[in-house]
């Protein structure tokens, strides 16, 4: 839009020009028509105005004179001089010092409509980088940060008592209908629109004591449910409390976030949430239970049994209502807990979603806590079926590895640590899945195979002593070699030699 004055004694020139501005583009608008200079100064306090073409010659003050006030009070308002042939070299000489626009007269309407045009351009170039240069202030000082003193933000340096409301929508924010929502709102002393991403928007706002003596709170409420006016798709509201000070909009910015993203717990089309509203609770006795439930299933990886646990967890979560912070924490928990007790959960995560699950991403930019807890669950389910599938076809080939290990070792003293990382496990995972695929411990088979070795040695190597191949299977202590031998086979080693020979 391009706002126009006009400055003519000739009453028929300043109408005709009115009119044919008007009839060429509904972006040009003819905000005042004035026969003197005068005139204009008295009307221009309160105007909103881009150009303003005067004539040169007028009763009372000229044009030129007219154009060195604008200076001073409208800097930033272009100015165009008519100006008939005889004025010309005058009008000319003044345009090398003031660096103006002229047209002669009578006005060619090509060029009127060329220079306008140009001016339009121009306009909506320098309104769009003010425009930014004022959001950017306001970004600034909503993040908590000092911004240096702007033009553009002069109106808003001296502004005190104010709220926040933060948009944030399925689909990206329409800031123009949000901004020509915010223009038609009454009640307000400000109302200023702040996009923060394609998808999120913060009002900045105060009430007018005059138009709005409820006050800024109860102004929040009521722009809270009217500012989705003409969005799209899915939305979350929210309101945060009266900052007092201009150094407290940031707090004032971070409680409407807040509340923008604990309204995930709401139904319909458009959620809303005040700050006030957000309850104080901890979510640790919650993942503890889910720890303890989850603990029996993990070891022999049961996947229905684990899942339906995840389900009632989420379900406690939905009724308990956690902030996003909390919520973000305690689903990375039960992934580290599942990633400790499965270990085929950290490759399935490498082959599965590149190494990351990106809870983050997935608890902040979701809008409904069913989401979250829908996608977590689906990822879990896949990661633990994934698992399920490669413990099945590793199992086998790993306890095979093992029992190799520890018959051709079986007279050094294995600790399990070192033995399942030969095979690349847990101690504790390599103990259940040793014990779930064979149904003995890691103990008792090597207790067997040692046992075994003995009775062999026994049978075939008369010349060794028993203490000797007590020794030779791991036994070095040829006390504990009798007790453990006569437990297991029913005989001391001396006896049973006595038997086979």
């Amino acid at each position: 839009m391009l706002r126009i004055m006009i400055a003519d004694d000739e009453e028929r020139i300043r109408l005709g020009l009115a009119k044919i501005i008007t009839k060429e583009c509904e972006a040009y608008e003819v905000v005042g028509s004035y026969a003197s200079a005068l005139e204009l100064l008295e009307d221009l306090p309160g105007k909103e105005v881009d150009v303003i073409i005067t004539d040169i010659q007028m009763p009372g003050m000229d044009g030129l004179e007219l154009i060195e006030r604008l200076r001073g009070l409208r800097p930033e308002v272009q100015c165009v001089i008519l100006s008939g042939y005889s004025e010309f070299e005058y009008a000319r000489r003044a345009l090398q010092f003031r660096v103006l626009e002229y047209l002669l007269k009578p006005v060619n309407k090509q060029d009127l409509f060329a220079l306008l045009g140009r001016l339009l351009g121009e306009t909506e170039k320098r309104r769009s980088e003010g425009q930014a240069r004022r959001e950017a202030w306001l970004r600034e000082k909503l993040q908590g940060r000092e911004p240096a003193h702007i033009e553009e933000a002069a109106d808003l340096a001296d502004r005190e008592e104010a709220a926040c409301i933060v948009i944030r929508g399925e689909e990206p924010v329409d800031l123009g209908q949000l901004r020509r929502w915010a223009s038609g709102m009454s009640g307000t002393a400000f109302l200023e629109t702040v996009p923060l991403s394609a998808h999120s928007a913060c009002l900045l706002f105060g009430a007018d004591p005059l138009l709005h003596p409820q006050g800024t709170a109860d102004l929040g409420r009521l722009l809270a449910v009217s500012c989705t006016a003409g969005q799209k798709g899915r939305l979350s509201i929210g309101l945060g409390t009266v900052a007092r000070e201009p150094h407290r909009w940031s707090e004032a910015y971070k409680e409407a976030l807040r509340a923008s993203h604990y309204a995930m717990y709401g139904s319909g089309r458009v959620l809303n949430a005040s700050v006030v509203e957000i309850p104080d609770i901890s979510v640790h006795g919650l993942f503890a239970k889910a720890e303890k439930e989850l603990k029996p299933h993990t070891g022999v990886l049961d996947v229905p049994a684990i899942r339906e646990v995840l389900q009632r967890f989420l379900h406690h979560l939905a009724e308990l209502r956690p902030e996003k912070k909390q919520l973000h924490e305690v689903l990375e928990g039960t992934v580290f807990l599942l990633r400790q007790e499965i270990p085929e959960f950290i490759e399935g995560t490498e082959q599965q979603y590149g190494g990351s699950l990106q809870l983050e991403k997935l608890v902040y930019e979701s809008l409904r806590f069913e989401e979250i807890g829908s996608q977590w669950l689906g990822m879990m389910t896949d990661l633990l079926d994934w698992s399920g599938e490669r413990r099945s076809g590793q199992g086998n080939r790993v306890i095979g590895q093992v029992k190799k290990i520890l018959t051709e070792d079986c007279q050094r003293d294995i600790d399990l640590p070192s033995l399942a990382a030969q095979v690349f496990l847990t101690p504790n995972y390599l103990s259940k899945l040793f014990k779930t695929e064979t149904g003995q411990t890691l103990t008792e088979f090597l207790i067997g195979i040692r046992i075994q070795k003995a009775k062999e040695l026994l049978k075939e190597h008369t010349e060794l002593k028993t203490y000797e191949i007590g020794e030779r299977v791991g036994y070095p202590d040829p006390a504990y070699f009798n007790k453990i031998f006569k437990k297991t086979v029913g005989f001391t080693p001396k006896e049973y030699r006595d038997t086979v020979r």
